[in-house]
């Protein structure tokens, strides 16, 4: 199940002392999600100039993408 939460920080009513630790949480996992669609898309890529045929709408649903 995938939850999302849409308030500042501060509005949730996080302490002070897990402020830091919670932005460097958010930061990496940003990262690593931008880092992992640009992947993605480097390989829809390669796989559509080397297969014409390539099934790209088999990936374009939203179960393939909560999984990644």
């Amino acid at each position: 199940k995938i939850i999302a939460v849409k308030s500042s920080i501060t509005g949730i009513g996080w302490k002070p002392q897990y402020l830091l630790p919670l932005k460097t949480l958010v930061s990496t996992v940003h990262i690593l999600v931008k880092h992992t669609f640009a992947f993605l898309k480097y390989i829809f890529i390669q796989e559509l100039e080397n297969n014409p045929a390539f099934a790209l709408e088999d990936f374009a649903n939203v179960d393939f993408y909560s999984e990644v």
